[in-house]
């Protein structure tokens, strides 16, 4: 197994780019505090859902807390994937952020020259790493499963706080990694095409510790080290307001929504249309 790139210089591969300190110190602050501001929600996977790839299985939590922007995506209706998991799976999210969207446009000569697609990113889902505390036993919940992303387009991701291992793997063909990355504080990942979007898995399996950035949430019990990003595309026609999901799929996500609205504006008025 190769010993993982320590996340400090560049990687220019055919479908992936890691780009480091390429978020500006000053982003990388409003992106704290950004972050802080937010509700973080644990989901459970799979519960209920009468999707092919859910159907059948025991509900479980989140390996992590998240929070989507642009349009959420609840675990419980199934992820979106083309071709086949496009209706009724995404309810319309807060708006990106400035910060994150200057980002995003800064990487638009290294997304056409390197990731050819005119994808735009519309939709991302922030994943807060750490360990639930002041419960027993603290948790670490430091880790992300193996999974592919199957929204159609180039990945970006924004790495925040501690390095996290992100490794790529083809479980067919070894347990072993391909490639592993410690992503660092201000980072930059985009992967894409028929190899690292399309045949190979990415996890994290590891965040390390420190001190410095300092990292909070306005979640009880849980200590936040690591924040990432990570940016898709959807098309719009398929994200929806509450109130344009079939009744059974209001149902299964109300809660949340519910959640959702006692600290946003914008879940309160999705429950009131």
């Amino acid at each position: 197994m190769p010993e993982a790139h320590d996340g400090r210089d560049r990687i220019d591969e055919p479908g992936f780019s890691y780009l480091p300190r390429f978020i500006e110190a000053d982003e990388a602050t409003a992106l704290i505090d950004y972050f802080a501001a937010i509700t973080p929600i644990w989901e459970q996977r799979h519960g209920g859902d009468d999707h092919a790839r859910g159907a059948g299985r025991r509900a479980r939590r989140l390996t992590r807390p998240v929070y989507w922007l642009g349009a959420w995506q609840f675990a419980s209706l199934g992820y979106y994937a083309e071709p086949h998991y496009r209706e009724d799976r995404c309810l319309r999210a807060e708006p990106l952020p400035p910060v994150m969207q200057a980002i995003l446009d800064r990487l638009s000569p290294t997304l056409e020259a390197d990731h050819a697609d005119g994808t735009p990113h519309n939709t991302c889902l922030i994943n807060y790493y750490g360990r639930e505390v002041g419960k027993g036993v603290p948790v670490d919940f430091a880790r992300l499963r193996m999974h592919r992303d199957g929204e159609p387009g180039p990945v970006v991701m924004f790495s925040i706080g501690q390095p996290g291992l992100l490794e790529f793997i083809d479980p067919d063909q070894s347990p072993d990694p391909e490639l592993g990355v410690w992503t660092r504080h201000r980072s930059v990942s985009i992967l894409s095409g028929p190899n690292y979007k399309e045949r190979l898995y990415h996890r994290v399996t590891q965040v390390r510790t420190g001190q410095q950035p300092k990292l909070t949430s306005r979640l009880d019990h849980f200590e936040t080290r690591r924040i990432s990003v990570s940016f898709r595309h959807v098309p719009e026609a398929l994200i929806s307001d509450l109130d344009g999901f079939p009744d059974d799929r209001q149902a299964r996500v109300r809660g949340y929504v519910e959640e959702l609205a006692e600290h946003s504006e914008h879940y309160a008025a999705q429950l009131a249309r």
